[in-house]
């Protein structure tokens, strides 16, 4: 197989995979690529609320807050 019928197929799976999430009820989608996960394996994040997954406020680091503590 050449280099362009492999990335042909690479897309097809990764539609296919988008349509079943799709299908089963996922509303938002955001796709990253990592060379921490080995090819073929997918990891799910969750959104719990209007932060950002990842983001300071996700993780309980905001960045801009106060120290509570004075100074």
């Amino acid at each position: 197989m050449d280099n362009q019928t492999n990335q042909g197929d690479d897309i097809d799976k990764l539609i296919k995979i988008l349509d079943n999430m799709a299908e089963g009820g996922v509303s938002r989608i955001k796709v990253e690529t990592s060379e921490d996960i080995k090819e073929g394996e997918a990891k799910k994040s969750y959104h719990h609320g209007r932060c950002d997954v990842g983001s300071p406020f996700a993780k309980g680091a905001l960045f801009d807050l106060e120290d509570p503590g004075g100074e």
